[in-house]
């Protein structure tokens, strides 16, 4: 691959990234429930899952899941019960919140939990395969070896990955320091528990 070509794969990758999703929403909730700098552990467990499955793309899981009705659904229904526990598990917690010093006070979560929070929710979906595999051949050159390409994209998908979610823990991280009152933050908690579940119900209806 050329320059011209992975700036334009970046690009693509960049650009889907950043529609909102499971991934960017638990991103935004760990970063303006943890800060930004220690919610980068959700980013990299982001990033770490879309590397996981732009390998197993490359693997060749793509047309598997994609040849495979009941494999895919297996997968997909996992992923989509995996969202709407997440977001009852944060609807429940905003409504503990006692007060606003509870709500931005010390961080409970784990870089450990944080980590396995984003990863999870990153590879809960499985269409994420599936893109990448009708993406990466749009971007293969003959002239090159076919190895060195793949690999090249696979780097720039956990880089890219990676610079979104940490984006979107930023974009949290400056809602945490608005200093939000007890019933706006208590209600931006609960919207995002509610995009959780809307998310996996999605996830369950689409064909």
């Amino acid at each position: 691959m050329d320059l011209h070509q992975i700036v334009l794969f970046a690009a693509a990758v960049v650009g889907v990234s950043l529609i909102p999703g499971p991934s960017t929403l638990i991103a935004f909730a760990h970063g303006a429930g943890s800060g930004w700098l220690r919610s980068i552990w959700t980013a990299l467990g982001n990033a770490s899952a879309s590397i996981l499955q732009a390998i197993a793309a490359s693997a060749g899981l793509g047309v598997v899941l994609a040849g495979s009705a009941s494999l895919f659904l297996v997968v997909k229904y996992l992923g989509a019960a995996y969202l709407i526990w997440a977001g009852i598990q944060m609807w429940r917690s905003a409504a503990r919140r006692v007060d606003m010093a509870e709500a931005m006070g010390p961080v409970t979560m784990s870089s450990a939990r944080l980590f396995i929070s984003g990863f999870t929710v990153a590879a809960s979906n499985p269409k994420a395969i599936i893109f990448f595999t009708a993406l990466f051949p749009q971007f293969l050159s003959p002239e090159g070896t076919g190895l060195g390409q793949l690999a090249t994209m696979v780097t720039v998908v956990g880089l890219g990955s990676f610079g979104v979610a940490a984006f979107y823990c930023g974009l949290g991280a400056w809602v945490r320091e608005l200093k939000l009152s007890r019933r706006a933050m208590s209600r931006l908690h609960k919207a995002t528990g509610g995009l959780f579940v809307a998310s996996g119900l999605s996830l369950v209806a689409a064909r």
